[in-house]
């Protein structure tokens, strides 16, 4: 009986929260769940490439546990612009549509630098090509950062059986 209580309270609460910052309707609930699910696919793509080509650093992740909460904030503050304009849903639409998109191209693009580029279509490797080299120059900063600072980490690729290649931004055995 107790753990029903729990977890009724807990439940009621997380809906309340959710109603109170994304709004009411199975749309909604949908919209933020295809968000939510971009940003955690974007996170898991993002943290093997970084593990493959030896750029992962624990403050970059602390960073991106950051913008995840920013990103989450954007539509809720789109829900809050239609309360007070009275619109319906206009601006939540249009903020979690236009943050979605570029969540979605960084999401590709960390899925082409982890070597699971087999399993995107040509177009969409043509739309985030821009992207890709951001995020592979980023890359590279920081590992030659990593290495002058903190002279390496000795063990990154002791479990990886893939090496990134600098020159094309692929991975290879």
């Amino acid at each position: 009986m107790r753990e029903w209580f729990f977890s009724g309270a807990s439940g009621a609460f997380l809906l309340s929260t959710f109603h109170v910052l994304y709004g009411e309707g199975s749309v909604r609930y949908m919209a933020i769940g295809l968000y939510v699910l971009l940003i955690s696919m974007d996170w898991l793509a993002g943290h093997r490439a970084s593990r493959i080509d030896g750029s992962y650093a624990s403050e970059y992740g602390i960073r991106g546990g950051y913008r995840a909460v920013f990103l989450l904030g954007m539509p809720a503050i789109g829900h809050l612009v239609d309360q007070i304009s009275g619109t319906p849903g206009i601006a939540f639409g249009f903020l979690t549509a236009a943050f979605g998109l570029h969540i979605w191209k960084s999401m590709t693009a960390n899925v082409i630098r982890a070597g699971w580029e087999k399993w995107v279509p040509k177009w969409a490797m043509v739309y985030v090509a821009d992207e890709v080299e951001h995020k592979i120059a980023r890359a590279i900063k920081r590992k030659q950062e990593k290495e002058k600072y903190l002279d390496g980490d000795k063990n990154v690729h002791s479990d990886n059986r893939y090496v990134f290649d600098e020159q094309n931004g692929t991975t290879r055995d």
